[in-house]
């Protein structure tokens, strides 16, 4: 669909419909490898990057970067609809299956409990997870537990967690639960505030950005 032609009422009522078959019970037992994916633009033309590294040492071992012309426009909530598809294509030239696939974007905690990671988990059948630097919807509510969790319309979807000072929005993608991914999070940080997978794909794109 091209930008003149993008229904916006029609995404939403294909994302409500696909909400429910997102799994939030999956328990992740055993990982070898976490790909992160980004995108960064140049006018209409978007840069997506795959990055592939081993877990839990969170080292580089490989990476590809997939460009194309994007048509459809940014609506907020329905990102997945502009940027999935180039995701999808970059984790697919990659050659590797992930264990988990962590997506710059949000996951469950967004008004139709389906944001990118969502799409791209069910999309792609595998664990994944959004960490985005803002909220987009929910309530962030701190339990006795001491952990800010994200709630959506009475259930967990997220949590926020903070590494070097920073606050991130880490949320249900798909095939895991909220218990797997309060396990997972801390894991997936290193020397950024961004999880690693992702913050070595956002440095790549805007690398590619500016050649």
């Amino acid at each position: 669909m091209t930008s003149s032609r993008f229904d916006v009422g029609r995404a939403k009522e294909l994302q409500e419909v696909l909400a429910s078959r997102v799994d939030r019970t999956y328990d992740v037992v055993s990982i070898n490898s976490v790909v992160g994916l980004d995108v960064a633009y140049v006018r209409d033309v978007g840069v997506a990057v795959a990055t592939l590294l081993n877990y839990p040492q969170l080292q580089l071992k490989e990476y590809v970067v997939v460009e194309g012309v994007v048509e459809i426009p940014y609506v907020p909530g329905l990102l997945a609809f502009r940027e999935a598809p180039l995701m999808i294509k970059a984790y697919e030239k990659l050659g590797h299956d992930a264990d988990v696939v962590v997506v710059d974007g949000h996951g469950i905690t967004h008004p139709r409990k389906f944001g990118i990671a969502s799409h791209i988990g069910l999309v792609l059948d595998l664990t994944s997870i959004g960490v985005a630097k803002n909220l987009l919807y929910g309530k962030v509510i701190k339990y006795a537990d001491g952990v800010e969790y994200i709630v959506v319309d009475g259930e967990v979807c997220g949590l926020v967690y903070r590494w070097l000072g920073k606050d991130t929005y880490v949320s249900i993608g798909h095939k895991i639960s909220i218990k797997s991914l309060m396990k997972l999070t801390p894991s997936l940080y290193k020397n950024h505030y961004l999880p690693e997978p992702t913050y070595i794909a956002d440095t790549i794109s805007k690398k590619f950005r500016r050649l």
